[in-house]
């Protein structure tokens, strides 16, 4: 099974270091905890299942942390100084993977926004659209950093924590428009994106087992008590609260491959799920809002809301097997033919 790097889905360019599944499977169940969240639970649920349901939309930022550290990961040596040609060929493959999905499926949203009104368009896609205008903001940023952070993840750790630091204090005494302005500037993620580069630095450690095991069952224990504790807005919008614990759990993921917990997030389905984890965050509102709202219903609304999950998966998955391998492998095979005709006439 071959995850987001592989030729197989398109991005048809070289890493030095072997693909690490597992992580592709952990961005899998982050997706659909993200989707989980949109879809909710039934009326009557327990207050403290809808809280953790709800929480799931941590995954949002936690693509970031994660795409920090996924890019160190393969592209090591990438800098400024890396030449035209080498940033170029990061820079098309970036683009042919996020490009053709979003313009497609935002042209769509927009077509349906002439029937359901702006609203609506508003609603189901503004999310969408501050996402993918974070990461193009972080991978246009990464060249630049990555001349900084792997010489030193250690430092670049602790001031990228400490930023996010002062991003939560802010945000805990601004006013509410205020905040709601910090969570959407992008820039407000950018510690979180260079905490997931730093944490790359520190992938050839190989921790015991037990202490993964530690790790991740002191990552979720941490999750439910802050869920419990402060319900699951503070789950959801602070990246200060939550960069120590995910960060913890991607690097005993990536360092102990041999667990049951890696091996288990390395499974077929997982893998898969992270594979088309992209076309699923963009589709999934647009796919939700057929179900109509979360707070009502009963009991079977449970049942009916994995349906509408499997749903939106299907539907991804058709995205992502029919318009977004295609293109990206069309995008990146013309990037290659260019970058030969300009090494030939240069020669």
């Amino acid at each position: 099974m071959t995850g987001l790097t592989s030729v197989e889905q398109g991005a048809a360019l070289s890493h030095p270091r072997p693909e690490i599944l597992a992580l592709t499977g952990l961005r899998g169940l982050a997706a659909v905890a993200v989707v989980a969240s949109e879809v909710g639970v039934w009326r009557t649920a327990p207050a403290l299942l809808k809280d953790l349901v709800a929480a799931g939309a941590l995954g949002v930022p936690f693509f970031f942390l994660l795409s920090g550290f996924v890019l160190a990961y393969n592209y090591p040596t990438l800098s400024l100084r890396s030449g035209r040609r080498a940033l170029a060929r990061f820079g098309t493959a970036r683009v042919a993977r996020l490009a053709p999905l979003s313009l497609v499926i935002g042209v769509g949203v927009l077509v349906l926004g002439e029937v359901n009104g702006m609203d609506w368009v508003w609603t189901v896609f503004a999310a969408q659209v501050w996402f993918v205008g974070t990461l193009v903001l972080m991978y246009g940023a990464y060249p630049l950093l990555s001349r900084v952070v792997p010489g030193s993840p250690g430092t670049a750790l602790i001031v990228a924590l400490g930023i996010e630091v002062a991003v939560l204090g802010l945000r805990l005494t601004a006013g509410p428009g205020a905040d709601v302005w910090l969570y959407r500037n992008p820039l407000a993620w950018m510690p979180v994106f260079v905490i997931g580069m730093a944490l790359a630095g520190f992938v050839g450690l190989r921790p015991p087992a037990r202490t993964a095991y530690l790790v991740q069952a002191g990552a979720v224990f941490y999750a439910v008590v802050v869920i419990v504790l402060f319900g699951s807005s503070s789950a959801v919008q602070y990246g200060a609260v939550w960069c120590v614990p995910l960060g913890a759990v991607i690097l005993s993921v990536a360092t102990a491959p041999a667990t049951p917990t890696s091996s288990l997030l390395a499974g077929e389905t997982l893998v898969r799920l992270g594979v088309i984890s992209f076309p699923l965050y963009l589709l999934h509102t647009i796919v939700a809002d057929g179900f109509g709202s979360p707070l009502s219903g009963s009991l079977s609304y449970a049942l009916l809301a994995v349906f509408w999950i499997g749903v939106a998966i299907l539907v991804a998955e058709g995205a992502h097997r029919y318009l977004g391998v295609p293109s990206r492998r069309w995008l990146m095979n013309l990037a290659r033919r260019v970058d030969r005709r300009a090494a030939s006439v240069e020669a």
